[in-house]
């Protein structure tokens, strides 16, 4: 009890502002956002849902403010139906005006309002979705064999007006009170403790939950189910994960990570965790669009983000829960307790999640070299950074359809990219405090990106913080490094990565560089464009040393002569910098293919695992770019040359005492060794498929999934059968989606045809059903893309509805035939303006593609001819 008061004075002494309007930035797109003359205070919401109906009945009281004289109040409203409304101290019930194109519902009065305190009084109903937008339903099968729902909420980015009429804004943050009619024997979660739980002498059970604090709209949730719930104390914060019933005992790893982690965030904050709970809620099946949500005190889990089994999780899986449980942790405090004003800082949010998530990994497992991992995510950022379709990661947002573009990798990976650069350049005692400091200082309020860099330019003086920020978030890009030797050293200047000529105009960064010499010696300071800067440092010498600078580095042929061969000495980090660097630059027509070539082929088969599971990814994506080609042979044969000794000194199963990055290697390169058609692995996959197939508890772990893949990759029609019968049968909901998905990976075009029918059939769940699709796509993009319009309606229904474009557009996105932008050409006409950026990515990844088989690959084939056996 005396932390709730505390709380309670919390709550009431926050000196931020709980509501304001968003300000466009100067020169941005007007903005669909609510009327600033009137602000809620407090959401009383009251719902019945009929789960067999799939709808539901709500009330909501709200408690508003009229800042300004006005005859309407005009909020967000969606696929919901509204009865009767009024409001205290008028008489006459208020007209309802719809905008279904803005998403509002406008309660019109016959006089103004003059300001003051107001309650509306709402009744309305609303529907129950089969895709995670609102309130919806999942199913699963009970350890009785008989079916059982459960109804969850997602709210972000906009959907919280399909739960009730609200204000459904980021920057407007309310108190809710939420209270549910449950069947009895159910258990319903929410943001805060259950306050009150009582059934009336009618048998109608009402769970009535604590007052939240004061937050947005977006962050809201409620599950009602068959669950259980397995907990424990951190601090006076009770800790709980919940499950449906039968699956309390895969829920430990998370328990015991989440506990770990609100201790740690509770000290690197600086603020305490300030609810008196904190919920993990695992739920069956998938999105396309995320996997967890951090709803404040309540988190919301697909079950493979969550739940680890012994038998069928991996030591990726388990590296990935807790990855995801840190960042939506991280979340409680970097988008719940403060918030951004408006979409366009969306990366407030997400990248500091990306980025801590990360840190605090690597505090409780520096042995996973976390990273080194996460180097990949920020190369695919990279990637779509130095090509049409790109944007800052802070971006212009003029809606709803255009928020739910920004969540992706230049937002997260490159956003996360640049506060690890940043960190690393004013030091991390510097950079905490500074963070310590914005948020205190806008605790339960909203903020914009300007607010953080105020506070970090005052943790470290003299650095410029902000002006460095603002060049890397404000403008797109990636900045190229380009070094070569110089009086007294190496010359460092700054360019632009260009990977189309769309990217070609100059422009300047700030760039904090490190560079190292191998012989010794570290430089460390700030390249822009047009001001050179020289590092006394003799070659062979890494620029951006450590990877902790979000560029790529040009070094000319005198430098990259001497530190190509040095390149097993070089630190793990180092040599994947220089992989993906030489890689990316060699398609875009910097540096000659051969960079990369020469150092795949000279690669140590010793390497670090991680090293190893990149050079195998890499040489993966080039064969993509060979597919249909008469020269793919002959570089499969390259590859294969190259990684079978490093899969032989692995080995198919798992040795004792070895790290878990060794498995994951093990993984990719089997993988990629069958699907570059290496003979001796599909027979060895083949063999041990078939032994599974008699004694299911042969395979386990990463090994099972490395040899369904391959096997389902080579499968013919009995064994895509006897796959799809397993799958069918399976009672464990993620691993039945996993090997639904495997259907999806044949090489076969009649089985591909049969996997995309099966996806829209009876047989596969509504979330399962856009997964299947996607696989397909992955080796076969124009045929899951033609399939998934010609079925457009009815995939639409499986898809979050500001996620629609992005599906479709990403589907389309692995094309190597220029039919495809035609294609995409009908597509953009068919979405709103502001999501047509999603398709522009699909058409300049698929551009930049067709450019680099045309020109890059010639290339590649005369050096291979030549030096590649």
């Amino acid at each position: 009890m005396k932390f709730l008061a505390v709380l309670a004075a919390l709550f009431l002494a926050a000196s931020s502002p709980v509501w304001a309007a968003p300000a466009a930035r100067p020169g941005a797109a007007k903005r669909v956002v609510l009327p600033a003359d009137v602000r809620p205070d407090r959401y009383e919401i009251h719902v019945a849902p009929d789960a067999a109906k799939l709808t539901f009945d709500g009330h909501v009281k709200i408690a508003l403010t009229v800042v300004k004289a006005t005859d309407r109040i005009v909020l967000n409203a969606a696929d919901l139906t509204i009865g009767k409304a009024s409001l205290s101290g008028t008489d006459a019930a208020p007209k309802v005006v719809w905008n279904e194109q803005e998403q509002t519902a406008a309660f019109v009065f016959p006089k103004a309002l003059a300001p003051g305190r107001y309650t509306l009084d709402i009744d309305y109903a609303g529907r129950i979705f089969q895709q995670p937008a609102g309130l919806f339903y999942l199913d699963d099968t009970a350890p009785d064999g008989g079916k059982r729902r459960g109804l969850y909420t997602q709210f972000e980015n906009s959907d919280a007006r399909r739960f009730a009429p609200m204000w459904d804004e980021p920057g407007v943050r309310a108190v809710f009170s939420l209270s549910v009619e449950t069947p009895s024997g159910q258990m319903a979660v929410s943001n805060m403790p259950v306050a009150d739980d009582r059934t009336s002498a009618a048998g109608r059970r009402t769970v009535r939950f604590a007052d939240s604090p004061k937050m947005s709209s977006y962050l809201l949730f409620l599950a009602v189910g068959d669950f259980e719930r397995v907990s424990r104390k951190a601090g006076p914060v009770d800790v709980g994960v919940v499950v449906r019933k039968g699956d309390a005992a895969k829920a430990g790893f998370a328990l015991d990570a989440t506990v770990k982690l609100l201790d740690y965030y509770n000290d690197w904050f600086g603020t305490p965790y300030p609810l008196p709970k904190l919920d993990l809620i695992a739920a069956p099946g998938r999105s396309q669009f995320f996997s967890a949500m951090e709803n404040w005190g309540a988190i919301f889990y697909f079950d493979y983000a969550i739940l680890l089994d012994p038998k069928l999780s991996t030591e990726a899986d388990r590296q990935q829960v807790f990855v995801t449980i840190a960042h939506e942790t991280a979340h409680q405090w970097f988008g719940d307790l403060v918030t951004m004003s408006w979409w366009d800082d969306l990366w407030l949010n997400e990248a500091f999640a990306s980025w801590m998530e990360n840190k605090a990994t690597d505090h409780f497992h520096p042995e996973w070299n976390i990273w080194l991992s996460t180097q990949a995510g920020q190369q695919r950022a990279m990637r779509l950074d130095s090509r049409t379709g790109t944007h800052p990661v802070i971006t212009d947002i003029p809606d709803v359809f255009a928020a739910a573009s920004a969540f992706d990798d230049i937002t997260y990976q490159k956003g996360q990219a640049v506060v690890r650069m940043l960190e690393t350049y004013v030091g991390e005692d510097a950079f905490r405090d500074g963070v310590r400091a914005y948020i205190r200082r806008h605790a339960y309020g909203n903020t914009v990106s300007d607010d953080l860099w105020a506070a970090l330019d005052a943790a470290a003086p003299g650095k410029d913080v902000g002006r460095v920020a603002r060049d890397f978030l404000t403008q797109p890009g990636v900045p190229l490094i380009r070094a070569k030797t110089g009086a007294g050293g190496t010359t460092l200047t700054q360019d632009r990565v260009a990977a189309d000529p769309t990217q070609k105009a100059p422009q300047t960064w700030r760039t904090p560089v490190r560079a190292a010499a191998l012989a010794g010696g570290t430089w460390e300071g700030v390249v822009s464009a047009g001001k050179p800067q020289a590092a006394p440092l003799a070659a062979p010498v890494v620029v951006n040393a450590g990877q902790t600078g979000y560029f790529r580095t040009l070094y000319s042929p005198a430098l990259w002569a001497k530190l190509a061969p040095a390149f097993a000495r070089l630190a793990p980090a180092d040599q994947l910098g220089l992989l993906y660097d030489s890689r990316a630059l060699g398609e875009a027509g910097y540096a000659p293919m051969s960079d990369f070539l020469a150092l795949a082929k000279n690669a140590p088969a010793d390497a670090d695992p991680l090293v190893l599971d990149t050079l195998a990814m890499q040489l993966a994506a080039l064969d993509t770019l060979y597919e249909g080609r008469p020269t793919q042979d002959a570089f499969r044969a390259f590859a294969r040359a190259r990684l079978a000794p490093m899969a032989a000194r692995l080995g198919w199963d798992a040795r004792a005492g070895e790290p878990d990055n060794a498995a994951i290697a093990r993984r990719t390169l089997l993988g990629v060794l069958g699907d570059m058609r290496d003979p001796a692995v599909i027979a060895e996959a083949k063999a041990r498929f078939q032994r599974w197939l008699g004694d299911p508890d042969s395979l386990e772990g990463a090994g099972r999934r490395t040899v369904l893949a391959i096997a389902a990759t080579h499968a013919d029609e009995a064994t895509w059968e006897a796959l799809k019968a397993r799958a069918l049968a399976s009672k464990d909901v993620a691993d039945r989606s996993r090997l639904l998905s495997y259907l999806a990976l044949s090489d076969d075009p009649k089985l591909i045809d049969r996997a995309l029918a099966l996806a829209i059939s009876r047989d596969v769940s509504p979330t399962d059903a856009p997964t299947i699709i996607a696989t397909v796509a992955s080796n076969h993009p124009d045929k899951a893309y033609d399939f998934a319009i010609a079925h457009r309606a009815q995939v639409d229904e499986f898809l979050e509805p500001t996620s629609r474009t992005s599906y479709y557009a990403e589907l389309a996105a692995g094309s190597r035939d220029p039919a495809m932008l035609q294609k995409l050409a009908k597509l953009r006409a068919t979405v709103p303006a502001s999501a047509r950026g999603e398709v522009a990515k699909a058409e300049g990844a698929i551009r930049y593609r067709l450019d680099v088989i045309a020109k890059r690959l010639p290339e590649a084939d005369r050096w291979l001819a030549a030096d590649g056996g």
